[in-house]
């Protein structure tokens, strides 16, 4: 029985488990295979190191290991160019062909020992705009400097270029990093939604996807396969690549102010999510560099600064005023900056974008400097609330150069906190006022108050174009008093004060304009529409018969003129001068429907009914739903007995409009008429 068991326990296990020779084959297999996998791993990883190494003595550099995988430029156009002074001294400084866009700007090739050299980056805010370096933060470090830290010598580059967003300032910091920086001061996030660009599927890459792809990115074998496949491939642009200009293609220079924009949440996403790729990306870079990084928290223009393209649904800015006139500033803070965040066209920074930059984790390297809350202490002292206006900013972002001023001081203060001054540096607040009064001497005694006013029309005339007529005007009235009058500001005061409703303080700005200024026929033609508007079409007909003669019969502003004053003919009911001045813009823009339907208008007042149904028919035939003609259609064709026709003009019209007075009376004479006739 025993042996039996043992023989069926044996049997059964033998089933089961290998014999020990088996069994060491087995493991012998399995540790083959251990083996074989580490080896050619090693292999691998072995082979790629020698790959390396052969590129690295062959002078191949690595793949740019701080490059926007997201996007690149259709061309690399280097910010600096090196040349030679008149004693043999190297330097670098800005490039010929970007100075439409930064500073000119210079520092030596080789850095001088024992000095500290600081790049400002970002975007218009650093460049100095309205004005330039001079007033800028930038401009005012390089004064107090000095006198902080007399122990070492420091050189400030303003680096700040004109409608740069967080890409286009990683791209300047990159060439930057090369030139032996010491700090990083980066004031960015304003300009982010300023250009076309999309982002494929790059956003739903999983974090580990990201990191594999930019440690690879980083190797000298990726640098040569990257180099050899674009030599190879097709000029024309990939659908999916995002490659935008070498420079700034706004897409406000593409439309009549912001009616581009369209609201897109997902878009919008998407665009924060690379704003904050790009702040990651400029630490690595200054870290790569071993320098210092010194972000600066945005700040807006809240009260003084209507959205650009409000959200129809949103009142947020006109609840921000009222609060404020009623002194509720907490609501009216929140509703401003609802205002912001919703804006369609978003020129100022979103508060989740200064938000991020506010919540950095700061270390030895890196700290943050919140302008935006230091700025609202200084307007409760000054003010009594904490909403940032035109007390502090030239538009709706620009700062005034006092602004600048401030931010200079907190930016020098921080850096001293930080420890990354000289241990004997001095506190701002400890230099005497003889030398505070000396640095703001240096800088505005270097104000030149003819650009100054230049620099305001030019601000006005932008504002302006972009419908923000509340911030242009004070800039325009500005420019008047800097330059001791000026034409073109002259005029965009008194349009501005139109479009605001303050239409007889409009009056009195272009009564001046013209008076000083007959020969700006620009502003004369606005206020002949001004005019228009009011009524007064004998005025009107004076300004645009001055407007006619300011520009050849070959430029469109000479038949825009003409046109307007046959329309102030037509007001004057001077029908025979109006249809003489439509014709020659009919045989100018045949095609035109606008002049069409006046020569129809015209027609009637000078006894030709016929020639005006023609006329108006023509307009319908490309207008099929225009309200106006099928009315004006219809009293004519009464005026010719032809009631059945006219009737159904006016019921068509009335069908496109309900609510239309026009329509309703026209219906009701139809009705009238009927009834007579029965």
């Amino acid at each position: 029985m025993v042996r039996t068991i043992r023989h069926r326990t044996m049997t059964t296990n033998s089933s089961k488990t290998p014999s020990s020779h088996a069994t060491r084959q087995q493991n012998s297999n399995k540790l083959s295979r251990t083996k074989k996998a580490c080896f050619g791993l090693m292999t691998t990883v072995l082979g790629l190191v020698a790959i390396e190494l052969t590129l690295a003595l062959l002078g191949v550099g690595r793949s740019n290991a701080d490059g926007d995988p997201m996007m690149g430029f259709s061309k690399q156009v280097p910010l600096l160019e090196r040349y030679v002074d008149e004693d043999g001294k190297a330097w670098m400084r800005t490039a010929e062909n970007k100075l439409v866009w930064f500073n000119d700007q210079r520092f030596p090739l080789t850095k001088p020992a024992n000095t500290q050299r600081i790049f400002c980056l970002g975007g218009s805010t650093t460049f100095g705009r309205p004005y330039d370096d001079n007033t800028s933060f930038a401009g005012w470090l390089r004064e107090w400097l000095p006198h902080v830290d007399a122990s070492s010598r420091y050189e400030v580059f303003n680096a700040g270029g004109v409608s740069y967003a967080s890409y286009r300032v990683a791209a300047v910091m990159e060439e930057l990093a090369n030139h032996e920086p010491d700090l990083f001061i980066v004031y960015t996030g304003q300009n982010e939604f300023l250009e076309r660009r999309t982002y494929a599927d790059f956003f739903e890459q999983t974090k580990a996807q990201l990191w594999l792809t930019g440690l690879v990115s980083q190797t000298r074998t990726y640098a040569a396969i990257d180099s050899i496949l674009r030599k190879n491939a097709p000029q024309e642009s990939d659908a999916d690549s995002i490659v935008l200009a070498a420079e700034v293609d706004e897409r406000l220079n593409h439309t009549v102010g912001p009616s581009d924009y369209v609201r897109d949440d997902e878009w919008s996403d998407k665009v924060r999510e690379h704003f904050k790729f790009n702040i990651r990306r400029m630490i690595h870079i200054a870290r790569s560099a071993n320098a210092k990084i010194l972000f600066v928290v945005p700040a807006s223009n809240e009260k003084d600064c209507s959205p650009f393209k409000p959200d129809s649904e949103d009142g947020s800015f006109e609840t921000g005023q009222r609060s404020f006139d009623a002194g509720d500033f907490a609501s009216a803070r929140a509703a401003f900056q609802l205002a912001i965040d919703r804006d369609i066209c978003p020129l100022r920074a979103p508060s989740n974008f200064a938000q991020f930059i506010r919540d950095l984790p700061e270390s030895d390297d890196v700290r943050v400097l919140d302008f935006e809350s230091e700025l609202r202490n200084v307007c409760i002292d000054e003010h009594g609330h904490d909403i940032l206006g035109e007390e502090y900013f030239l538009d709706h972002v620009h700062p005034t150069i006092d602004a600048h001023r401030q931010l200079s001081r907190w930016l020098i203060s921080e850096m001293r906190e930080a420890g990354w001054m000289a241990a004997d540096s001095i506190a701002l607040n400890e230099l005497s006022a003889e030398t505070v009064e000396g640095v703001d001497q240096s800088i505005l005694g270097r104000i030149d108050r003819t650009a100054q006013g230049i620099a305001m029309r030019n601000l006005a005339k932008v504002m302006h174009w972009a419908g923000r007529f509340e911030v242009a005007a004070p800039r325009a009235r500005d420019a008047i008093e800097l330059l001791d009058g000026d034409a073109e500001s002259q005029f965009i005061l008194a349009d501005c004060l139109r479009w605001t409703g303050q239409i007889d303080e409009a009056v009195v700005e272009f009564e001046k304009g013209v008076s000083a200024y007959p020969t700006y026929f620009r502003g004369v033609q606005r206020y002949g529409l001004l005019l228009l508007e009011l009524g007064d079409n004998d005025a009107a007909r004076e300004m645009f018969s001055i407007a006619t003669l300011g520009w050849p019969e070959t430029d469109p502003r000479h038949w825009a003129a003409r046109f307007q004053l046959s329309i102030a003919h037509l007001g004057a009911c001077d029908f025979e001068s109006a249809h003489r001045e439509l014709q020659e813009c009919r045989e100018h823009t045949p095609g035109d429907m606008d002049v069409v339907f006046a020569i129809a208008e015209a027609s009637v007042g000078i006894g030709e009914p016929e020639k005006a149904i023609e006329l108006y028919e023509q307009v319908l035939d490309e207008f099929p739903n225009d309200v106006d003609t099928h009315l004006n259609l219809a009293h004519t064709l009464l005026s010719t007995k032809q009631t059945d026709r006219a009737a159904g003009h006016f019921a068509t019209a009335l069908s496109l409009a309900p609510d239309n007075e026009r329509a309703q009376a026209g219906m009701m004479v139809i009705d009238q008429l009927k009834q007579s006739a029965e």
